[in-house]
């Protein structure tokens, strides 16, 4: 079905109409577009009354999405951005039966995705995440010889999977990194490190915890900024 622009309490809305039996309205970033799925059946005044009786939430997710910066989420298509080790690529997709894994071209800032023939999302997602796994694994040996002999202490078991958190540190002193850690700066892949080894000694984050970052990462609060940026 076609789609139409229009203004409803200074609010513009994309609307578009489909052979559904219920209204839906998305709020998305980068710049807090509002769309709106209605039926066939639904006159122009139940979506305004809906529209009016929604619009102070929908402004306060407007602001939320632009003061926090919120990014729409990956489709994984030609020219996207992505990061590897705190630079940013342009992705282009490539159709090569002889190519299996992700290429960086650093001169040109590019990033090759190959991909199969009708790829979803998942697939693409799936490739990629793997290439930043391999990365963390060629990094992983520099960083935990260094920051074991920083930190004195060594885990039982160092795992990388995606995961919210950066990082997490069991009873069992299993080491656990978030794989996407390979996007950010290579430091910060270091201060999470120093982190999770500190954790060995003081299991929780009060001040002890806080005096032994200072003691062996002094600028990590300036990292765990950059880290979450």
């Amino acid at each position: 079905m076609a789609k139409e622009k229009i203004i409803i309490e200074n609010i513009t809305i994309t609307l578009e109409r489909k052979n559904i039996k219920n209204m839906y309205m998305r709020i998305l970033p980068p710049d807090g577009e509002v769309k709106i799925s209605a039926p066939l059946f639904l006159s122009d005044e139940d979506i305004s009354n809906f529209v009016k009786s929604k619009k102070e939430w929908i402004l306060k997710k407007q602001k939320y999405i632009k003061e926090n910066d919120i990014k729409p989420p990956l489709k994984y298509n030609n020219g996207e951005i992505h990061q590897l080790w705190g630079k940013e690529y342009t992705l282009q997709l490539i159709s090569n039966s002889n190519i299996k894994h992700v290429l960086t071209d650093d001169k040109k800032s590019i990033m090759y995705l190959p991909v199969p023939k009708r790829s979803t999302i998942e697939k693409r997602r799936k490739i990629l995440n793997e290439f930043y796994r391999q990365q963390m694994k060629l990094a992983l040996p520099e960083v935990y010889d260094r920051c074991t002999k920083i930190v004195g202490k060594t885990p039982s078991e160092v795992k990388i999977r995606s995961m919210k958190n950066w990082g997490n540190c069991n009873q069992n002193k299993r080491i656990t990194l978030n794989l996407n850690l390979a996007k950010k700066d290579p430091i910060c892949l270091e201060y999470v490190m120093i982190h999770e080894l500190c954790h060995l000694i003081e299991f929780n984050h009060g001040k002890k915890f806080k005096k032994l970052m200072d003691k062996y990462c002094p600028n990590w609060k300036e990292i765990k900024k950059k880290l979450n940026e």
